[in-house]
């Protein structure tokens, strides 16, 4: 059985906790300044009288196209400067946070990319069949428009968040545990919560939470299991691709010239949630021994390589062999003991416990501190949600870190 060599690139470079703070504070938050210090002479040139300058203002002045190609270049800046910061102040490369071999695998990119369009196309075909005459068909230029800014957009964003997350990140936490199943998990959760203002509402974005939970999961997996993320990439890609052009998912761009409309708002014939599970089933197809490696420790995984090692009797400083329980010189037990899985689960429960309480109080604060501000009918809740959402994992990072 192979050992996840992925995680294990992570040790290239300097790993200081304020080097990933720094670039990816710079990476996300930059080009957002830069864009908006671009954007607001426009702004005020278009708007010379109104006041009420709002994003939806913006956003329903604009075309989508337009605010397509926007989020190209925000994540095309994002991309450059991510990897400026990575290089330069960490000194790490892009192709160890991608592979752990000397070539891209373009091939594993394109299966990806070709077996989620597959699921998700035939998840369509079978909306279609369900509610055909709710379908609109448009196969205008607006719609190719559309397609080709997507493929190129897409491409570097998809690319983008899946080396940041699957990658950079999830590298970095795991040198902070020595089981994989860490860095999936809190990367994901990262990963999805970003995406909570995909949705129209507070249900909506709840649900594109869920999804791409469970979507980041299965890409991790992936990447995991195959010690690369040429997969997930691929998959991300066509993701991406799909849900805006076909069926026009994205939820904050509306209006956009995709080749399918739905009368009932655009759906998928499965749940989406159940789709990465099938791209999962297919990837490890009879390759389950993958998949059991993320959930093993790394003193698991050393036992698997059958490496020799040496230990040092803290007692008496006596080196003995790697397989010595005692000391050969004074007798003192050498090997090191680890709490068990029980009282791992306890402590990670009292986190979990603590970190719920704080999230709590933190939203009785923002809710009081509204309550008694004058005009506190302009905060609506969505806006509370994303405050309380952005403390609250502020406030979880830097305990884990910590």
């Amino acid at each position: 059985m192979d050992r996840i060599t992925f995680l294990d690139n992570a040790h290239q470079g300097k790993n200081n906790w304020w080097r990933y703070l720094l670039t990816s504070g710079v990476a996300w938050i930059g080009p957002f300044i830069l864009i908006l210090i671009v954007l607001i002479p426009f702004i005020l040139l278009s708007h010379p009288v109104k006041m009420d300058i709002t994003p939806a203002n913006v956003e329903n002045t604009l075309n989508p196209l337009i605010l397509i190609v926007m989020l190209g270049i925000y994540y095309t800046l994002s991309f450059v400067l991510f990897y400026l910061c990575s290089r330069f102040i960490q000194g790490k490369t892009i192709k160890k946070m991608i592979t752990t071999v000397s070539k891209f695998n373009w091939k594993n990119v394109l299966k990806g990319a070709g077996l989620w369009s597959i699921i998700i196309g035939v998840s369509l075909v079978v909306d279609v069949l369900i509610s055909p005459s709710t379908v609109k068909l448009s196969l205008d230029l607006p719609f190719f428009t559309l397609l080709i800014a997507s493929l190129i957009i897409f491409a570097i964003q998809a690319s983008f968040e899946e080396i940041f997350f699957r990658g950079y990140l999830m590298q970095g936490i795991g040198l902070l545990t020595r089981k994989p199943f860490i860095p999936l998990f809190f990367t994901s959760v990262i990963f999805a919560i970003g995406h909570f203002w995909n949705g129209t509402s507070i249900i909506t974005g709840i649900t594109a939470v869920v999804n791409m939970f469970i979507f980041g999961m299965v890409l991790g997996i992936i990447t995991l299991g195959e010690n690369g993320l040429e997969t997930a990439i691929g998959a991300h890609i066509a993701n991406n691709i799909l849900v805006t052009s076909i069926v026009g998912n994205v939820g904050i761009i509306n209006d956009l010239p995709a080749m399918l409309t739905f009368g009932g708002g655009s759906s998928f014939g499965v749940p989406y949630f159940i789709l990465p599970f099938i791209l999962l089933t297919v990837v490890f197809w009879k390759k389950s021994d993958k998949i059991g490696l993320i959930f093993k420790t790394q003193d698991k995984l050393n036992e698997i390589d059958k490496k020799p090692t040496q230990i040092l009797c803290v007692n008496c400083k006596t080196i003995n062999p790697g397989i010595a329980v005692y000391c050969g010189e004074c007798g003192e037990k050498v090997v090191r003991e680890y709490a068990s899985t029980p009282r791992k689960l306890v402590a990670f429960f009292i986190d979990m416990a603590l970190l719920l309480v704080i999230s709590g109080v933190l939203l009785a604060i923002i809710l009081l501190i509204i309550y008694v501000t004058p005009n506190s009918d302009t905060f609506s809740p969505g806006l509370i949600s994303g405050i309380w959402i952005i403390l609250t994992c502020t406030i979880i990072f830097v305990y884990l870190v910590y």
